[in-house]
């Protein structure tokens, strides 16, 4: 299939357009965004499917907004044997016209030439290869499927070799086995239609027998069950009478326990009144006593308590006298203190004094050498100011004087040497000097600039010393007047005088900085006008008498040194004192309180002893000491007694073993319960089974169980005939999926090898990929590392997507050809990789059309013989 031309009118923003299309090669379509590139293709898929009446929302769209006109697309294309020339128009006046030019002419219009054209486009084209041979702006990276296309199928088997005979019914052969498998399975695999009908009935036929013969169970369950609750009712009935005996002769002997336990009760409570009234007449004897030797202690502790308070009294008298004593000696020491630090404070005032008149010395010394370093550097920094040659301008006249040398050197090489020799007295004039020479007299001017010398009436010499040496005679008058430029510059009359002058200024130059670096040493850390303010300060505090005195300093600070010395020992003293007066009050406020406590506690002391032997003497005037001792005897025997009984009543009770006789009792009450529940229910049982076997007995259960297997046995027969035949069905697909598999993996290699062999040229001599059975690109191998397709960049993916539909386009049969289109692709490629690209469109371009739509066409430049179609607005 090829398209030779394309006119579209009034679609969308497109009022007309008519363009021409080569034969073969590459088209590069180019124009600016919303130009109608896009809808070209859109234009031609309408033409070629699309009725002329259609509605479809795609038709819809194509009409323009700005007026009511309708949307016309016409092409001229050519396939197989065939070329035609079609025209659609759409929404207004609906028209459809067909003019067939080869092989024979046709002209058909309506429904009857569109039929007529998807006739032979279904006769000759490969719609699958047409629709897969695109890449889309939308789609650009995404891989491409090209496991559909019927065209590129056969030339892979023929590039694979494949020399098998096809019947042309191998596509038809497969989908009526698809149709038979699809008639007992889903697309997965799972049952359907009759094969699920037939599983289902079998299904359903099973669950019912299973029912019917699980009712049948339950009858014989029942009559087996009534047998056995009718055998177990009769033994329960024999063994009741033991059980009654069991339970009278526990009931008996629980209620002997019963007695003895009664007896035991009243025994312990006789036994608990004995024991309260023994504990109260025992505890009145124990607080006799207590109070007894209450009285005596605390008679013993006012006693202890006097003695010590005398005592206390004694020490607050005595360290109230060491406190005054500590008070006098504090009040001497703090007098010899104070006298210490007076001696101290005077001593001090004569060392400062010493002190900054040494300062003052030492600060006058230092302003004079400021004040001559800074009289020293103004003096250079005048003489430098006379010198106005810098370094720079010294660095000009050396570099203006060798040059000066290099050029006269030159002229020394190439210029002319002319020599006059006179035979006799003459004048020569040489310009508008005048030179004269006696007899034998010789004369050399220099040649090296154009000159003229003459002999006034005789003749006249023109000495040109040429090109070369005139121009550095030009070069070295420059570098004359650069240098004595520069020497003007700098005062210097000549090179030496000029480096003199340098030598000297660095001299200067160097000393300044020293006395700039000894001036700035000595300002350091204060300016001068400080330091003479600082000066003027210490002068005025300097005392003229101690200066007069002409004390020494080393004795003065020696008498200071030993009134500070005295004056530490008298603050020692003094401190010892105050530490004796806080000691002595402390063991004054100590004693004081020791005093004043020992009051307190015996005034306490004698309060309780008065209390206690008041507590006594009322106790005894209710009772004496002898009663309640014999009282308390009294009811320890009592006691004894009653404790006696309640031992033996114990021991009798004990040996009755009340747990025994107790769970005899619970024993037997529990067996009467349970076989009474027993009986009970079994009776129940019995009745209920009964009556279920009567309801039973008229459903016609087995009646129903033999209908059910009769049911299976037909459904088991219909079900495996349906199973025959889909099994059969599933077998023979999964051969021919088989068999087709593997014919799919013999042309893999060849659509394989051609992608690699377009790629290489792209990618590199490392260029591999690995085609699946549906001709999807699974991954890329550059430099023996693999990348899984979805892994690779955009840019990547659109390379590898175009690659292989051009690797298509050079597959198939030259009958089977289609236009391969690529819309504004590329855009994620590089300058180089769009370089390499270009050369494999033109290796493709010789086998049939690939027409390029793009905005920017500097990305096909690579593209040799590409044709370039402009588009306007």
């Amino acid at each position: 299939m090829k398209l030779h031309r394309l006119i579209l009118t009034n679609y969308r923003g497109i009022a007309h357009r008519d363009i021409e299309f080569p034969d073969h090669g590459v088209v590069v379509v180019c124009g600016d965004n919303e130009v109608g590139k896009t809808s070209m293709i859109e234009a031609l898929d309408l033409l070629l499917e699309s009725k002329d009446r259609s509605t479809k929302k795609e038709v819809k769209q194509v009409k323009p907004t700005h007026a009511d006109v309708g949307s016309e697309v016409t092409a001229e294309i050519s396939t197989g044997p065939y070329r035609f020339h079609y025209r659609k128009r759409f929404h207004k006046k609906c028209e459809t016209e067909l003019t067939v030019l080869a092989p024979r002419r046709e002209q058909l219009t309506g429904d009857e030439a569109h039929d007529r054209v998807l006739a032979m486009l279904s006769e000759t084209v490969d719609t699958a290869l047409w629709h897969a041979q695109r890449v889309l702006q939308t789609s650009s990276t995404a891989a491409v499927d090209l496991s559909e296309c019927d065209a590129l199928s056969r030339a892979l088997d023929l590039a694979a070799g494949d020399d098998a005979a096809l019947s042309g019914t191998e596509p038809l052969l497969i989908e009526r086995i698809d149709a038979e498998f699809g008639r007992y399975f889903t697309a997965t695999g799972r049952p359907t239609g009759e094969w699920a009908a037939a599983i289902a009935q079998l299904r359903s036929a099973d669950d019912d027998v299973a029912r019917c013969a699980a009712a049948v169970a339950e009858v014989d369950d029942r009559v087996h069950r009534h047998a056995e609750l009718a055998e177990r009712l009769a033994g329960l009935t024999a063994h009741r009478d033991g059980i009654a005996q069991r339970l009278a002769a526990a009931l008996a002997a629980a209620g002997a326990l019963g007695e003895l336990a009664g007896e035991l009760r009243k025994a312990e409570l006789v036994a608990t009144a004995a024991q309260g009234t023994c504990a109260a007449s025992s505890a009145a004897q124990t607080e006799r006593v207590r109070l007894r030797d209450d009285v005596a202690a605390r008679t013993v502790a006012v006693t202890e308590v006097r003695s010590k308070l005398a005592a206390a009294i004694e020490a607050e008298h005595t360290a109230r006298e060491v406190v005054e004593m500590a008070y006098a000696a504090t009040g001497e020491s703090a007098t010899a203190f104070n006298a210490a630090s007076e001696a101290v404070d005077e001593t001090r005032r004569v060392v400062d004094a010493l002190a900054g008149n040494e300062q003052a010395q030492r600060l006058a010394a230092r302003l004079e050498r400021i004040e001559s370093a800074e009289q020293q550097l103004a003096g250079l920094n005048r003489e430098l100011a006379e010198i106005t040659l810098t370094s720079d301008v010294m660095a000009d006249i050396e570099s203006a004087s060798a040059l000066v040398e290099r050029i006269e050197a030159q002229l020394a090489l190439t210029a002319a040497t002319v020599e006059f020799t006179a035979a006799t007295d003459l004048e020569l004039t040489v310009g508008e000097q005048t030179v004269r020479l006696s007899a034998g007299q010789r004369w050399a001017p220099a040649s090296s600039s154009p000159t003229t010398v003459e002999l006034p009436g005789m003749v006249s010499v023109r000495i040109d010393p040429g090109a070369t040496t005139s121009g550095a005679q030009a070069k070295l008058e420059a570098a004359q007047r650069v240098l004595a430029e520069a020497l003007q510059q700098g005062g210097a009359a000549d090179l030496d005088s000029a480096r003199l002058i340098e030598q000297r200024r660095r001299a200067l130059a160097s000393t300044r900085d020293q006395l700039a670096a000894t001036l700035a040493g000595l300002c350091e850390d204060e300016g001068v006008t400080q330091m003479r303010a600082r000066l003027a300060s210490l002068r005025e505090a300097i005392s003229p008498a101690l200066v007069a005195a002409g004390v020494d300093g080393g004795a003065a600070r020696a008498a200071f040194v030993a009134a500070v010395e005295a004056r530490e020992s008298a603050r020692a003293q003094a401190d010892l004192h105050q530490r004796a007066v806080a000691g002595a009050n402390v063991q004054l406020t100590e004693k004081s309180t020791q005093a004043t406590v020992l009051r307190s506690k015996l005034a306490d002391a004698s309060a309780e002893l008065e209390a206690a032997t008041r507590r006594l003497a009322d106790q005894r005037a209710i009772a004496g000491d002898e009663q309640i001792a014999e009282q308390a005897a009294a009811d320890i025997e009592a006691r004894r007694q009653a404790d006696g009984a309640v031992a033996e009543l114990a021991q009798r009770y004990a040996a009755a073993d009340p747990v025994a006789v107790q769970a005899e009792l619970n024993a037997a009450t529990a067996a009467a319960a349970e076989l009474e529940r027993e009986h009970t229910g079994i009776g129940q049982a019995l009745n209920d089974i009964s009556v279920e076997l009567g309801v039973m007995g008229n459903e016609g259960r087995k009646g129903s169980l033999d209908a059910a297997q009769i049911a299976w046995e037909h459904a088991f027969a219909e079900h495996s005939r349906v199973s025959r035949r889909a099994r059969s069905a599933q077998l023979l697909r999964s051969v021919m999926t088989r068999h087709r598999d593997n014919t799919r993996q013999r042309y893999v290699a060849p659509f394989r090898t051609e992608i690699e062999r377009l790629g290489r040229p792209v990618f590199g001599p490392t260029f591999e990929v690995e085609i699946d059975s549906d001709l999807r690109i699974c991954n890329r191998t550059l430099d023996g590392r693999t990348v899984p397709y979805e892994s690779l960049s955009g840019g990547a993916k659109e390379q590898l997507g175009i690659l292989a539909r051009l690797a298509g386009a050079a597959l198939v049969a030259t009958e089977d050809t289609v236009p391969v289109v690529i819309d504004d692709a590329l855009g994620f490629t590089d300058p180089d990789r769009l370089t390499k690209m270009g050369a494999v469109f033109d290796t493709v371009g010789d086998n049939g059309q690939v027409i390029v739509l793009t905005c920017t066409p500097t990305r096909y430049i690579g593209v040799q013989d590409a044709h370039v179609i402009e588009l306007t607005a």
